[in-house]
């Protein structure tokens, strides 16, 4: 989603598009007025007129509606919705602005469907799961994530920052990372509630190979940070300097993610130091962990699943918390090649193709979807497509193979072809 008054959000959202491989169509411009573009806040009605509902009605007339697991927004969006109390541009979307009663949102007593918890230090949290996994079982009760590419208004990030963070995000896709997940425990009670989560976070990533250490401060020019998590009204991310591309890093406090406050350190300062991604309640959170990320974000993310696929099972609450990064990146997903047999290049009628993936690992892909110009046809190993519907000139025949298993990493590759009668 981008905001068509924006240079800038437009031409963000087109880069991430074509580096991201996302089809044209998946791109959607709304036409915000000035004063909403440029403003943190927005009012329920607002939001539900120039942005739920414009861009609803855009997934549904291009026939994406069985497609679109979750929102992207580019930058100049308003990051908080006036209700009572306030929630997020994440929490109004994830909810399709049907919010839970008011004590629910104050005391972070919602709890989210996609949580894989535990809540108590004597539980255990479930697997971690894709998106498209959630949307099987919940079916219609599936709500709606989305997370903001940067936010670039007042004490926000510069456009550079925010393209620079985005390739960040891209470099780490498959690398599976060395490096270190630091969670920093000290006095304050921003800290503290997030306490008892660290000792079993970092027992599931040493079982995973992924080094997790609790230190009372965040090192000094450390060069191999993973992921900070840590709990202050203020920070310097500088302190460490080497954020390994795929970096979350956040440090939950009360203003992280009001930026019409000038009070405490925002969410931008992780960007701006290197990280991938970052987050920060738009509203006084009142220290209640449920509405930050969970320490085990990192085990979702070392299981192959993305930024935003691990902050959804992480945050029980998400309701007035801000999402801002690369939402694609994946250091953790296997790197997959997908091959297609016998493509003519140029059709008339219809053509039979046969399609497989593989990945080092020797990983098995067990579903193989079709799309052409962006818009699902079939699916299965081996199809018939027929294309006599198609305009005659150029199109897109996208194969997507999708790995079996609750984390189901995506390969997939694009090729042009002309339809001539």
């Amino acid at each position: 989603l981008a905001n068509g008054r924006s240079a800038d959000s437009v031409m963000i959202a087109k880069e991430y598009a074509q580096a991201r491989g996302i089809p044209e169509i998946n791109l959607v411009r709304l036409s915000l007025p000035d004063h909403v573009g440029g403003a943190t806040r927005i009012s329920p009605r607002d939001f539900e007129s120039q942005v739920l509902r414009p861009a609803q009605r855009a997934v549904d007339e291009r026939g994406l509606a069985g497609q679109i697991l979750a929102w992207v927004y580019s930058t100049d969006f308003p990051t908080v919705v006036m209700t009572t109390p306030p929630v997020s541009l994440q929490g109004f979307t994830f909810v399709r602005g049907r919010l839970p009663p008011t004590n629910e949102i104050h005391n972070g007593t919602y709890l989210s469907p996609l949580f894989a918890g535990p809540s108590t230090p004597d539980t255990v949290g479930d697997r971690s799961q894709t998106f498209d996994v959630y949307r099987e079982w919940l079916q219609t009760d599936m709500p709606l994530p989305s997370m903001m590419l940067g936010y670039a208004g007042p004490r926000g990030n510069t456009t550079d920052e925010i393209r620079q963070c985005l390739q960040t995000g891209r470099e780490a896709d498959g690398t599976a990372p060395s490096g270190t997940v630091y969670f920093v425990v000290g006095q304050d009670i921003r800290s503290q509630c997030r306490h008892w989560q660290y000792p079993g976070a970092r027992a599931e990533l040493a079982g995973m190979g992924v080094q997790a250490r609790l230190v009372e401060t965040l090192p000094p020019a450390s060069r191999d940070i993973l992921g900070v998590m840590m709990g202050s009204a203020v920070v310097n991310p500088d302190r460490g300097k080497g954020y390994r591309p795929g970096c979350m890093a956040e440090h939950l406090t009360s203003l992280a993610g009001a930026f019409e406050h000038d009070g405490q350190t925002k969410l931008s300062v992780w960007i701006r130091a290197g990280a991938t991604a970052s987050a920060g309640t738009v509203v006084e959170p009142m220290a209640i962990w449920r509405k930050f990320p969970h320490a085990r974000f990192y085990v979702h993310y070392a299981a192959g699943c993305s930024i935003m696929e691990s902050f959804f099972q992480a945050v029980a609450s998400p309701l007035q918390i801000l999402l801002v990064g690369d939402p694609l990146a994946q250091p953790w997903a296997p790197r997959a090649t997908v091959e297609v047999e016998e493509w003519p290049g140029v059709v008339s009628d219809a053509v039979t193709l046969k399609a497989g993936a593989r990945d080092e690992q020797g990983r098995f892909y067990g579903k193989i979807v079709y799309l052409i110009d962006g818009r699902r046809v079939a699916s299965g190993r081996h199809v018939r497509l027929d294309t006599r519907d198609l305009a005659p000139g150029r199109h897109t025949l996208r194969v997507v193979a999708y790995r079996t298993g609750l984390v189901r990493a995506q390969a997939w590759m694009e090729k042009p072809f002309d339809v001539a009668r």
